[in-house]
């Protein structure tokens, strides 16, 4: 007798399975949709008794395969195939035509559209979430690798915030309930800055809780900003739209919800040299300027100041000694004349301020309307206010009009 090893036995089946089956086509509803990091595309398909694992390599990808969404009818064409190391088989699908969309995709859409209606998604009524929260709540179940990345994150970007967190059913029977209820939970409790509603990821049926209209409401009534971090990034439920914010994992929700302390401290301590260097540039200029006044000639010689000062005193006064001496009283005529030489000084600013008048009356005369008027322009006023036209648009036709002319004026009717 013939003793197989798992290995043997595995590839026969192999074998089996994948002769016997030539490419075939196949019905379903999409479920568990995830993107690889290679963008090989793993899913399944489903009817109401059996669940089929399929996969899409990137290099048979088309456009059709960026609308595929959970929850939607499809029909693929491919080969069945046997993973050896995994033992299950599954179905490499070459091709995917949509055909409908499942009984949850439909139920999610309309509840969707009702609640947008009803304006629980409007961007308006949405709270920023705090910048430095303090303590933060978290709703989630702590058997979930969802609570750990958000933990690991908060701890080490901000470990002094403190987590308080609500275990809580988030698939299954009773699951929308729990969660509801621990969303009030927070708000009465009062005492947390922001709730954080997260688990990791699943098929529409294992996130189906948060597509709940209590879970919805129960959010839109939250006095507390709500942080939305459900399943993988391509998941969306009615609870994102809902929430103040949406992470698109429950790690990106912890670098969302805390800042990074060390790049808080980075730029504190840049803040901290700039102002310093900006300080000391001002101290060293300020500096410099008492240096220059300490070291000017009124400070180190204030009595020479003075001195010079005195001297001018006096210097004017001689000057208006000089002027008075030469003022000669003409009894004849009765009235002072001056010497000629202040009459020729006298006569020289005169005849200064004579030329600068003449300029300046030109220049007047240049600008004044009459002027223009001369060069052929006219001027149109509005009748009866007046009023000078300077712009078409404020005549309408059949308005009265006045023209001036350089010399006379007359009447006129706007025709157009």
């Amino acid at each position: 007798m013939h003793i197989y090893t798992v290995s043997e036995l595995t590839r026969e089946i192999k074998n089996l399975i994948e002769t016997s089956f030539p490419p075939i086509w196949i019905e379903g509803e999409v479920t568990d949709l995830r993107a690889a990091r290679s963008q090989h595309l793993y899913f399944s398909i489903k009817d109401d008794r059996a669940i089929l694992s399929c996969i899409m390599f990137r290099q048979d990808q088309d456009i059709t395969t960026s609308i595929i969404k959970n929850g939607m009818m499809i029909k693929l064409y491919g080969d069945i195939n046997l993973y050896e190391k995994g033992g299950r088989y599954s179905l490499i699908a070459r091709k995917i035509l949509p055909i409908g969309k499942g009984d949850l995709y439909i139920r999610f859409e309309e509840l969707k559209k009702r609640l947008e209606r009803e304006g629980l998604f409007d961007k308006a009524r949405k709270r920023p979430l705090p910048q430095f929260p303090e303590k933060i709540g978290i709703i989630s179940s702590i058997h979930g690798a969802a609570i750990r990345d958000i933990v690991k994150v908060i701890r080490r970007r901000m470990r002094w915030v403190e987590i308080v967190i609500r275990d809580t059913k988030v698939q299954g029977v009773g699951a929308k309930e729990d969660i509801t209820e621990a969303i009030r939970e927070m708000n009465e409790w009062g005492l947390c800055d922001m709730i954080i509603i997260t688990r990791g990821g699943g098929s529409i049926e294992d996130l189906w809780p948060f597509n709940e209209e209590v879970v919805a409401r129960a959010i839109y009534e939250s006095r507390l900003p709500v942080l939305s971090a459900i399943g993988h990034e391509i998941d969306y439920t009615v609870t994102d739209f809902v929430s103040d914010a949406r992470a698109a994992t429950p790690s990106v929700a912890g670098e969302i919800a805390v800042r990074d302390s060390e790049e808080l401290s980075f730029n504190l301590n840049k803040i901290e040299r700039d102002l310093y260097n900006i300080v000391a540039v001002k101290i060293d200029n300020t500096k410099g300027r008492l240096s220059s006044i300490e070291k000017s000639y009124g400070l180190s010689r204030p009595l020479n100041i003075v001195y010079e000062r005195r001297q001018w005193v006096d210097d004017t006064g001689r000057r208006f000694d000089i002027i008075f001496k030469n003022l000669v009283f003409d009894r004849k005529n009765r009235f002072l004349t001056l010497s000629k030489s202040l009459v020729r000084e006298g006569r020289y600013c005169l005849e200064t301020m004579s030329q600068r008048l003449r300029l300046m009356e030109n220049r007047l005369s240049d600008l004044s309307p009459d002027s223009v008027l001369k060069r052929g322009y006219s001027i149109c006023l509005k009748l009866p206010q007046q009023k000078i036209v300077s712009d078409s648009a404020h005549l309408s036709c059949d308005d009265r009009v006045r023209i001036k002319f350089s010399k006379g004026s007359t009447e006129a009717r706007v025709v157009s």
